[in-house]
Order: structure tokens, then C-alpha cells, then sequence
């Protein structure tokens, strides 16, 4: 489902919320009528809360699939948080209300790298394999973001891994770095 309709669906939730808050509001201060004045600004301000609570949590949603901190976006690929053996963790994510993707970038030691790529992910020997899938079609890695250029690496798949279609892991024996990508298309 493309952005528009969802944007559209949640301004007509927004807009029945409104005017079903505002009917109940309007009723309330018709059997209050010149008692509790004090009320009055909040009877009149509901309807607008209430309405607008749909379309912030959209919003509030996108903003946080693109701006969540690194430390999280580690926890939503692995499904654990990063520990000592995971230093200089850089993400970038770019997500909307039906795809995402995840660039993952860290310095880890051994025993951190080699417990990430535990299967079900496999190994991929074959080097039209992995020139296919470094990086993953999409918005394009950022620029610290070099596992495609490494020489000396070692690549690993998993796809239909909890919530991603596919996360691939590249160990990078030239600089020492994991990097990680990981996607999910509605």
C-alpha cells in the first residue's frame, strides 16, 4: 500500500474521530450549559486532539523507523542488543509505512562476529551471488557504509529472518568491520 493511500486512510480516520469527538463535546456542553466553565476550553480543544491523534502517531511512526539510534536498529535486525564486542556502530535506515531498510556498520571481535551469522544465514561462496546482492537494490548505502568494496570478505544470507525479507551480514577481514544490511518490502 503506497504512502498516498495510507496518508489518505489515516485523514479520514483523523476527520470522522473529529467529528464524532466534537458531536460528544458539543452534547456534553449542551447538559453542562452554564455550569463548570472551566471545562469549556477543553470541550473545545478535544475534538482536535482527538482528531489529530491518528495522523501524529503516522507521522510519529516514520519518524522513528528513519531516526531510531544505532543501538536500536542493531537490536530490530539481530533481536539483541549490542554488547562489549560491538564498537563504532553506525546505522542509517530509511523507512516508510511499507518498506524499510537498515545499513548497519561496526567493528566487533571474533567470537561477536562469527554469533551473528549463526544460520539460519548461509555463507555465499559464489561471486555472482554476492555481486548481486552487495548492497541490496534500493536507496543506496551511505557513504561510510564500504563492505561492496571490501577485497577480502566473507558474506552471509538469511532471508525471512523475523520481520526482514533479507539481512546480509559481510564480514570484511581488510578493515576489521561487519557490515550488515537488511530489508523488509510490504
Amino acid at each position: 500500500m503506497g504512502l498516498g493511500i495510507v496518508v489518505i486512510f489515516y485523514l479520514l480516520v483523523s476527520g470522522a474521530l473529529f467529528v464524532c469527538a466534537a458531536v460528544v463535546c458539543w452534547i456534553v456542553g449542551l447538559l453542562l450549559r452554564g455550569r463548570h466553565r472551566w471545562l469549556r476550553p477543553w470541550l473545545m480543544a478535544a475534538p482536535v486532539l482527538v482528531g489529530a491523534a491518528p495522523t501524529a502517531l503516522l507521522v510519529a511512526g516514520l519518524l522513528w523507523a528513519n531516526l531510531a539510534p544505532p543501538s536500536v536498529r542493531f537490536h530490530d535486525v539481530f533481536d539483541a542488543w549490542p554488547g562489549q564486542g560491538v564498537r563504532d556502530l553506525k546505522a542509517h535506515s530509511v523507512g516508510t509505512n511499507d518498506a524499510e531498510w537498515i545499513d548497519l556498520a561496526f567493528a566487533a571481535d571474533e567470537a561477536t562476529s562469527a554469533s551473528l551469522v549463526r544460520p539460519p544465514f548461509r555463507k555465499i561462496e559464489d561471486a555472482r551471488e554476492i555481486a548481486n546482492v552487495l548492497p541490496l537494490a534500493g536507496d543506496g548505502p551511505p557513504p561510510w557504509w564500504t563492505a561492496h568494496r571490501c577485497p577480502n570478505r566473507e558474506v552471509h544470507l538469511a532471508r525471512h529472518l523475523r520481520a526482514w525479507d533479507e539481512v546480509i551480514v559481510t564480514r570484511c577481514w581488510t578493515d576489521g568491520r561487519v557490515y550488515v544490511q537488511a530489508r523488509w518490502i510490504d
